[in-house]
């Protein structure tokens, strides 16, 4: 049963924001670098030039990875997401290296969505997105009623990887 609050309402999430917020610059340099090991196989680093700034950008995100497809669950409080509304290029770090990427948010309307949030909850189970508030089940089947208020819990962000950078 999901709680009234999705807890990215509570104070525990904010705490936990403003944590990561402070930590991302070295979690950034430590996933860039040799000594990232098992951490660089949940976290990646997502570097991208910001539609309307035109400047470049980099932050750690979370993720799941099916072949060359890369799925990325954010909350919609976060500022770099909307760099991906229509898809644009980006450049993800991954165990491998840097990798060009096609990345875009997969709004509950597009018919991949239902794949999407499948793949991440068959790599990670179904408690990020419930955590978030919304309601999947242990299948990762999203209601049609739920998929309604899903934009303003969680974003569910596709990347497509291309070759390597450089």
């Amino acid at each position: 049963m999901i709680e009234s609050t999705p807890f990215t309402e509570t104070r525990r999430f904010k705490v936990m924001r403003v944590v990561v917020g402070t930590t991302n610059p070295l979690t950034k340099r430590l996933l860039d670098s040799r000594f990232a090991g098992p951490m660089a196989k949940q976290l990646l680093v997502l570097r991208y030039r910001g539609r309307k700034s035109g400047k470049t950008f980099s932050t750690p995100v979370g993720y799941v990875r099916d072949g060359e497809r890369i799925v990325i669950v954010t909350n919609p409080t976060y500022r770099w997401w909307p760099n991906f509304v229509g898809g644009a290029q980006a450049e993800l770090r991954l165990p491998e290296g840097w990798r060009h990427a096609t990345v875009e948010v997969v709004p509950p309307d597009d018919p991949r969505y239902d794949e999407v949030v499948a793949l991440q909850v068959a790599k990670r189970g179904p408690g990020m997105l419930r955590g978030f508030g919304v309601e999947v089940d242990d299948a990762g089947h999203v209601s049609t009623e739920a998929k309604a208020t899903a934009p303003a819990r969680a974003h569910m962000v596709l990347a497509t990887l291309q070759g390597p950078v450089g």
